[in-house]
């Protein structure tokens, strides 16, 4: 509402035909200097918020810069600069009654229009130092937050990267554990068959040992075969030999 009423003010007095005296636009601008040297305590509470912050690490200097970009300091920055422009027009005011000799001593005059100049200038090279100062702490909060944001990001990357390896690292242990147990599986089949080798090697020694006693055997077995057909034709010619001699004696 305060700088609703000054831009009215303002617009008054610029397309009044009858400008204001010279009394009442030294008030308005004895009025808008106290404003704007309250509204400069303030943004400059802003600036000195955004220096200790700034000193006081990262995380701080990211809030400076939030509080740097907030609404609140917006707003003021805009009220101040609406007062300077409140500000300067009045001084032009206050020259153009000088220049057209409306006020009384020319000397005074000049000397309080010179310094409310001066008060001005003053005004504005704070703000804009200020001002400076604020978007050089944003400027800084910016690149700060695109470095932190870079290292997140190759924090993410490393640890993708980090659970990548381990996940190869477990698969070639899985991998490695397979093997050994296949190798195991392997070393005993192998083992099994050796013995299996060994038992079949001394079947085959018998087999090859009855293969040589079986001749003998064959031999044997004809003598005693002979021997039977002998003790027979014996026992026959015997019983023969009887029965002749039964014969002759009966």
């Amino acid at each position: 509402l305060r700088v609703a009423s000054r831009r009215e003010l303002l617009e008054e007095f610029r397309s009044s035909k009858h400008p204001l005296p010279m009394e009442e636009l030294r008030r308005q601008a004895r009025r808008i200097e106290n404003g704007l040297d309250s509204k400069l305590v303030q943004f400059g509470r802003l600036d000195g918020g955004v220096g200790e912050s700034a000193s006081g690490g990262g995380g701080a200097t990211l809030e400076a810069g939030l509080l740097a970009n907030s609404a609140p300091a917006a707003g003021v920055q805009r009220e101040i600069e609406q007062m300077l422009m409140e500000l300067e027009e009045v001084n032009e005011q206050m020259s153009r009654h000088v220049s057209n000799g409306c006020s009384g001593s020319a000397a005074a005059t000049m000397h309080v229009l010179q310094r409310h100049r001066e008060i001005l200038h003053d005004f504005m090279q704070e703000f804009n130092k200020t001002k400076a100062n604020l978007k050089s702490a944003d400027e800084r909060q910016q690149l700060l937050s695109s470095v932190r944001q870079d290292i997140c990001d190759h924090q993410r990357a490393s640890t993708r990267a980090t659970d990548m390896l381990l996940r190869e690292r477990n698969a070639i242990h899985s991998s490695d554990r397979l093997a050994t147990e296949v190798l195991g599986q392997a070393e005993a089949a192998k083992q099994a068959l050796n013995s299996q080798r060994t038992v079949l090697g001394g079947v085959g020694s018998k087999l090859e040992q009855l293969s040589s006693v079986a001749p003998l055997v064959n031999a044997l077995i004809g003598a005693i075969q002979r021997r039977k057909r002998r003790d027979k034709m014996i026992l026959g010619v015997l019983i023969g030999c009887c029965v002749s001699f039964l014969i002759l004696f009966s």
